[in-house]
């Protein structure tokens, strides 16, 4: 079973979106995209007091295991 790799100290344990598009190289606008079409983890989106915000370690993980789950067309 896989375990989880440490978190990159440069990130906190918690993203905004840009800094999420950031760690993707990608726009929040392609974020808001993934959302939609279930890209990312559906654990990786928490919203506190109506702020979204990204799970640092849940992200990571997705991109070092993520592989085909990208949506036909992208």
């Amino acid at each position: 079973m896989p375990t989880s790799q440490p978190m990159p100290q440069a990130y906190p344990p918690l993203l905004t979106k840009q800094q999420t598009a950031e760690l993707y190289a990608t726009t929040t606008r392609t974020i808001d995209r993934w959302l939609l079409e279930k890209v990312l983890p559906s654990d990786a989106k928490v919203i506190i007091g109506g702020s979204v915000r990204f799970r640092t370690a849940v992200l990571i993980d997705h991109i070092n295991g993520s592989t085909t789950d990208t949506p036909e067309g992208c």
